[in-house]
């Protein structure tokens, strides 16, 4: 028996060896990645300081705006499309590496381009580089919490919204100091630099799958469904949340922006907590928890409106409970879309990744619409059901334990 077991020892030994090995491995592809979801947040949050000042200096109407707005919009969906196929053939890490060098080079451009064709053009490129780059760098995250065997993807979303919060003030901040293509290219390079000492550490994933075009099976367009559910319900709150605390319930200008701040805020908390209540919990618990919340926060912005007078401030908590429970949907669904035990798990996540994108597209305007027609409340009345409707399908989209 002893012989048995001095045999069996360095196979063991060299077994262990090499799970640690894939594990140090993991550990820090998991941080390159990271550094992947800052990057796209924080160029995004350095771009919305931009935009004011854009349509001043090219003295721009708020209708061609939208059409240069559009443009960007057109050409992320149009690149998340064509990012399966990609994905397939070149792998999620080197995808993620060259459209993140693209997607931080070109933010400097619209603060210097001389027209609005000229706008449309580099718009449309912004937009395609920084579409591809949510869909390559989701999949090198999926493929990071399989290695791992726990799940990270809510952190690394959370890491997003950090991003999103930095770009914002770090890019306000430096705004009254220098011009605004100097503002956005300090930023720029020093998330590069950033961003080129990490990503060599990126998993290899190449023809994990075909290269082809794959149509998604019914499971991933539920999963799409439900991200376009909620990514639209997200762009409600964002959009809509200051007007129907200033409008309808009648809060000061000064404390009408906290709808939207609160929201944020709590959707990043939420994400930061949400692997290890994913770990404890499983992702359908989470999911169906997480729409129960954001029902229960919209029916507390509702109530607030039925109150004498209004109250803002019970709206502005509703709108924060709304967030922590919206925060763990996308990423949950991002996560079961990209760990798929057979078939095109890239392919996956870029139909997930293209019909949220859409709802992000479709969701405020359509609660425009609505208000239009009826009233904002009854707008976000509607986004209850929609977040309820969320929490009733977790079961049948997202398993109970990953």
């Amino acid at each position: 028996m002893s012989d048995t077991v001095s045999r069996r020892t360095p196979d063991g030994t060299a077994a262990d060896q090499r799970r640690v090995g894939e594990r140090t491995r993991a550990d820090a592809a998991r941080w390159a990645t990271v550094a992947a979801f800052f990057l796209n947040g924080t160029v995004f949050g350095v771009w919305a300081t931009q935009i004011p000042l854009l349509k001043s200096r090219l003295d721009l109407s708020a209708a061609v705006l939208g059409v240069a707005l559009l443009f960007l919009a057109v050409g992320a969906l149009t690149a998340m499309v064509a990012s399966g196929p990609l994905l397939g053939r070149l792998g999620s890490a080197p995808v993620t590496r060259v459209t993140a060098l693209l997607f931080a080079g070109l933010l400097p451009l619209p603060a210097l381009v001389p027209d609005v064709v000229t706008l449309c053009v580099v718009l449309a490129l912004f937009g395609a580089s920084g579409g591809t780059m949510d869909v390559a760098m989701n999949a090198q995250g999926a493929l990071v919490e399989r290695r791992l065997g726990r799940p990270i993807m809510s952190s690394l979303h959370g890491m997003w919204s950090l991003g999103g919060l930095t770009g914002a003030g770090l890019g306000g901040l430096l705004l009254p100091l220098m011009p605004p293509a100097a503002q956005a290219g300090l930023v720029s390079a020093g998330l590069v630099v950033l961003f080129l000492v990490l990503q060599g550490r990126m998993l290899p994933d190449r023809n994990a799958s075909g290269g082809g075009l794959v149509l998604p099976d019914r499971k991933t367009l539920l999963l799409g469904l439900l991200a376009a559910l909620s990514f639209m319900s997200e762009g409600a709150v964002l959009d809509w949340s200051a007007i129907h605390l200033r409008e309808d319930l009648g809060a000061a200008a000064s404390l009408a922006g906290m709808g939207f701040a609160v929201f944020c805020g709590a959707m990043a908390v939420g994400r930061f907590g949400g692997d290890r209540l994913r770990h404890r919990f499983g992702g359908a618990t989470l999911m169906r928890g997480g729409g129960l919340l954001a029902t229960a926060g919209l029916g507390l912005v509702l109530a607030a409106g039925l109150l004498a007078g209004g109250s803002p401030l019970l709206a502005i908590v509703g709108f924060g409970l709304t967030g922590i429970g919206l925060s763990n949907i996308v990423p949950v669904l991002f996560s079961t879309a990209g760990a798929v035990e057979s078939g095109h798990p890239d392919h996956a996540v870029a139909a997930v990744s293209t019909m949220g994108y859409a709802g992000v597209l479709a969701g405020p305007p359509l609660v425009g619409f609505i208000a239009q027609a009826t009233s904002l409340a009854t707008a976000f009345a509607l986004i209850a059901l929609l977040a309820l409707f969320v929490a009733a399908a977790a079961a049948r989209a997202v398993p109970r334990r990953a």
